[in-house]
C-alpha cells in the first residue's frame, strides 16, 4: 500500500488535477493505482477512488475545537502524544506505518507566512509530516512551494523535511530557501510537465475566438485586486465568469463572486467545452493550466511564487502578473494579442518542453528507483 498524504478536496479541481497527475506518475514508475490509496482533507470528495481515508484537520479554514486542540498539543510539545492516541492523529500514525511508501502531493500547502497560515499547516499538514519524516519507508514529496517558514511551526516543518527522502520544489524562492538541503530537487508543477508532454498536439496552435473567461478567487489584502478584476472585465465585450474551487468556505470561488457582485454557473472545465474559443485570465494557477492543457492561451494573475515559477518554467513570464496590483489595460492588451495570433505563445512552450520533458523523466525514474523495488 502506497499512501498519498496531504490530499485536500476534489471539490478545488486544481486539488484534483495534481492527485490525478501523481497517480499517472506513479503508474509510470510501475505502482499500479489500485496500491494507491489518499489521505485527504476531503475525503468524501474522493467518491471517484476506490481507497480514500479522512486526514485529521480542519479543511474548511475556520476556528474549531480541532484548531484549538492542536494548538494546544504544539503548545505542550505532545504531537508524540496525540499520534500514539485513539483520535484521528491516531489513525493517520497507523495507516501511515503499515505503508510501503509515503508521496507527498504537490501544491502550496507548507506556507508559514501569516498566523491564519500556520494555524492551517499546524491543524491540517503538521501531524502527516512529522510521521513521514519519522517512517523508515522510502518518502517523496512531488513538485510543490514551500515558504516562507518563520515562527514555531515554520521550524518544525524545516526540521521535519530534513529527513524525508526526496522534496521536489516547483518554484525558485521555496528551492533557494531550502536549496541547503541535499534531499531537495527542483521540478516544475506536475501539470506544467503534463502541458509539455502534449504540446506538440495539433490543437495546440493559431486559433480563433472572441470569448475571454475569467476565474478568480478571494484573496488578502485583495481591495485593488477585487477593483482591478471588475475593471478587467468592463473591458470585455464578451465575458463569463467560471468556477475552479466550490468548497466550503470563504475560498470558494462562488462565495467570492457573490462579495464582488458577479454569478458563474459553471465549472472552468464546462466552460471551455462550451465556448467558442478564445482567452482565459486565471487567478487559479491551475485554473490557467487546465485552459492551457485545453488548447486555450491563458494569461495568470498570481498571488503566490508557485505561479511566477510555472510561467517561467513555461517560457511564458511576460503572462503572468501580480494579482493584488495588475494594470488591467495591459492584460487585456495581452488578451487582444492572443486573440489574433497565439502560434508565438504555443512556440515559447515548445522550446521549454525538451528540458520539462526530460525533467518528468527524472522524476518517474526516481520515483521507480526509490518505490518499486519494496
Amino acid at each position: 500500500m502506497y499512501v498519498i498524504t496531504h490530499v485536500f478536496s476534489r471539490r478545488n479541481a486544481g486539488d484534483g488535477l495534481l492527485v490525478d497527475l501523481t497517480l499517472e506518475a506513479c503508474s509510470e514508475a510501475g505502482i499500479p493505482s489500485e496500491e494507491c490509496v489518499l489521505l485527504a482533507l476531503d475525503a468524501e470528495s474522493f467518491s471517484d477512488f476506490r481507497s480514500v481515508y479522512q486526514a485529521p484537520g480542519e479543511p474548511t479554514a475556520r476556528i474549531s475545537a480541532r484548531l484549538i486542540h492542536a494548538g494546544a498539543l504544539l503548545t505542550a510539545n505532545s504531537i508524540s502524544a496525540a499520534i500514539g492516541s485513539g483520535s484521528r492523529f491516531g489513525t493517520t500514525a497507523r495507516l501511515l506505518s503499515d505503508a510501503k511508501a509515503i508521496i507527498g502531493i504537490g501544491g502550496g500547502y507548507l506556507v508559514c507566512d501569516s498566523f491564519s497560515r500556520s494555524a492551517g499547516v499546524l491543524l491540517n499538514h503538521l501531524t502527516q509530516l512529522e510521521i513521514a519524516s519519522r517512517a523508515t519507508v522510502p518518502t517523496v514529496y512531488m513538485p510543490q512551494s514551500i515558504g516562507p517558514l518563520p515562527g514555531i511551526v515554520g521550524r518544525k516543518v524545516a526540521n521535519a523535511l530534513r529527513t524525508i527522502d526526496r522534496v521536489y520544489l516547483r518554484d525558485d524562492e521555496s528551492t533557494s530557501e531550502l536549496g541547503a538541503h541535499s534531499n531537495v530537487r527542483r521540478c516544475a508543477d506536475l501539470a506544467v510537465l503534463k502541458l509539455a508532454r502534449r504540446v506538440d498536439d495539433p490543437k495546440f496552435s493559431v486559433w480563433g475566438g472572441e470569448s475571454t473567461i475569467l476565474v478568480g478567487r478571494g484573496l488578502s489584502a485583495g481591495k485593488s485586486y477585487s477593483k482591478n478584476i471588475l475593471r478587467l472585465a468592463t473591458l470585455l465585450p464578451n465575458h463569463c465568469w467560471a468556477i475552479q474551487a466550490d468548497v466550503v468556505g470563504p475560498r470558494s470561488d462562488v462565495a467570492f463572486y457573490d462579495r464582488i457582485g458577479v454569478s458563474a454557473d459553471q465549472s472552468l472545465a464546462e466552460t471551455l467545452v462550451q465556448a467558442d474559443g478564445g482567452v482565459v485570465v486565471s487567478v487559479r494557477l491551475h485554473g490557467a493550466i487546465t485552459a492551457l492543457l485545453a488548447g486555450w492561451p491563458a494569461i495568470h494573475l498570481a498571488y503566490e511564487r508557485k505561479g511566477w515559477g510555472a510561467y517561467q518554467d513555461l517560457g511564458l513570464a511576460e503572462f503572468v502578473h501580480d494579482a493584488r496590483n495588475f494594470d488591467p489595460h495591459v492584460v487585456n492588451d495581452q488578451i487582444r494579442f492572443l486573440r489574433d495570433s497565439s502560434e508565438s505563445f504555443w512556440e515559447r512552450i515548445r522550446e521549454t518542453s525538451v528540458d520539462l520533458r526530460a525533467q518528468y523523466s527524472n522524476l518517474v525514474a526516481d520515483l521507480r528507483a526509490r518505490l518499486t523495488s519494496l
